[in-house]
């Protein structure tokens, strides 16, 4: 005696099976769309690597352009009476840090342990420190300026200024 499955039976596995391709399916387009809307980091960044490229002139002269990662820094030495221009490479918020205080860097003007320093945006991606010391500085003078993205908040890249004599 031969078994035959019945009708309806049958009709309840195909059923049952097209509802698993169906959420296969469905999740593998969330997990496609998860995926590329992941990938676009923040929206209109158009930066491939996630890589700023700070470029440095001090006093006048081109020190070159570094890519430093997002989180990462850059290290320059600037002479009293010397200009700083820092340029991220992209649209950025400058923030100067200097003796345990911060401040929006855009027009700001300090005077610390016997430096003037003036900081003056001069772009989106800009900024230009002019550095001024009437007398011999006793010690070197530590300040940060610190560029976060406009693209994407969590990306910043840190230089860190000593002022000499």
């Amino acid at each position: 005696m031969h078994a035959t499955p019945r009708k309806d039976t049958v009709e309840a596995g195909q059923a049952a099976r097209r509802a698993v391709v169906r959420r296969v399916k469905v999740l593998a387009a969330s997990l496609a769309s998860a995926l590329v809307l992941s990938a676009c980091g923040g929206g209109g960044d158009e930066r491939a690597s996630g890589d700023f490229t700070v470029g440095v002139v001090v006093g006048g002269q081109y020190l070159g352009a570094t890519p430093v990662a997002p989180g990462g820094s850059v290290r320059v030495v600037v002479r009293a009476g010397q200009s700083l221009r820092v340029d991220a490479g992209e649209p950025v918020v400058w923030t100067l840090f200097i003796g345990g205080s911060a401040a929006n860097a855009d027009g700001v003007q300090v005077r610390y342990a016997g430096a003037d320093i003036a900081a003056t945006v001069l772009s989106s991606s800009t900024i230009q420190v002019d550095t001024y010391a009437a007398f011999f500085l006793a010690n070197s003078v530590p300040f940060t300026l610190v560029a976060t993205s406009t693209y994407d908040s969590a990306q910043v890249v840190t230089a860190n200024v000593l002022l000499t004599n």
